[in-house]
Formats: structure tokens, C-alpha cells, sequence
């Protein structure tokens, strides 16, 4: 049986290799946006401190037993390739069903980013409609049998790269 892959799912996938703030989770069954922090390291993204998206980062396979990939404790020692957030991009991030549902309501609505979990399980999530507190990413479609849903980044909240 196969599994679902979120990512890049319609555009170009034109980007580039960033380097990684220390510690850096990312679980396959999530997204992986992230943001370009002081300093130059990628970070993901999280509602509360995601004023702006730089795009969706590719990682390696997931360590042995998890499910999720970590970077290394030291900043900048692992890069990553990074689709940028261009309007052309859309990409597939599952939603959190305790904050919405997934149907043809949520397209065209605004989506926030949440995270949940620690360490290994932590994993990225939409947050559409409801009390979302900072929305930088536009629904565009949805899969119900997947919950999840399909987002460009909203060009006002993409970061200069």
C-alpha cells in the first residue's frame, strides 16, 4: 500500500539549499514549511512566530525508527533544499481537524500554521478558519479522503529570498 507524500504538488519546484537553526524536526506525515530567521538559518514555520513562509523544505529519509528526520544540534551544519513560496506552487499539507474541517467551505479561506508534538512527533499542520491568528497560506482545494489540503503561499506573506 502506498503513502501519502505532502509537498509540492502542482508549479515549478524552483529553489534553493538553506541551512538549519539547530534541532530542526520534520515529520513525513506533516508540513514542512519553514521561514528564514536573523541570522540566515531555516526554521519551521508556526502560526505564532510565521509572519512569513520562504517555502516547503525536501528532507532526507526519516531516521530509524521514527517517522520524522532531524537536523543536527549545530546551526547551519545541515542544508536542505527549499521550493520557494512562488505563485506558481501549490502544496499538500494536512489540516488540524480539532480546529476545522476539511470540505469545499475551506477553499478560498486563509490558513495558519500549528505545531503539535515534541522532538520526533512533532508534526506541522494547517489550521483553517476558526481562531487562526496569522494566516499565510490561501487554500486552493482539498481531499476529504486525505484530510488534507491543498495551499499557495499568500504573496504577502512570502519571504524575500
Amino acid at each position: 500500500m502506498s503513502e501519502l507524500r505532502y509537498g509540492l504538488v502542482e508549479g515549478g519546484g524552483h529553489g534553493r539549499e538553506v541551512k538549519l537553526a539547530p534541532n530542526q524536526y520534520f515529520h513525513r506525515k506533516g508540513g514542512h514549511f519553514v521561514r528564514i530567521r536573523p541570522g540566515g538559518y531555516a526554521t519551521l514555520c508556526a502560526s505564532g512566530n510565521c509572519v512569513a513562509v520562504m517555502g516547503w523544505c525536501e528532507t532526507p529519509k526519516q531516521a530509524d525508527g521514527y517517522d520524522a528526520w532531524k537536523g543536527s544540534a549545530t546551526a547551519g551544519a545541515d542544508k536542505l533544499f527549499c521550493v520557494y513560496a512562488d505563485p506558481d506552487n501549490v502544496f499538500e499539507i494536512p489540516v488540524n481537524e480539532k480546529n476545522s474541517s476539511v470540505n469545499a467551505t475551506c477553499i478560498g479561506k486563509g490558513a495558519g500554521l500549528a505545531l503539535s508534538g515534541s522532538t520526533y512527533t512533532i508534526v506541522q499542520k494547517a489550521l483553517v478558519g476558526g481562531a487562526v491568528t496569522a494566516s499565510p497560506l490561501m487554500v486552493v482545494d482539498f481531499n476529504k479522503d486525505n484530510r488534507s489540503v491543498l495551499v499557495r503561499v499568500k504573496q504577502t506573506k512570502r519571504q524575500a529570498y
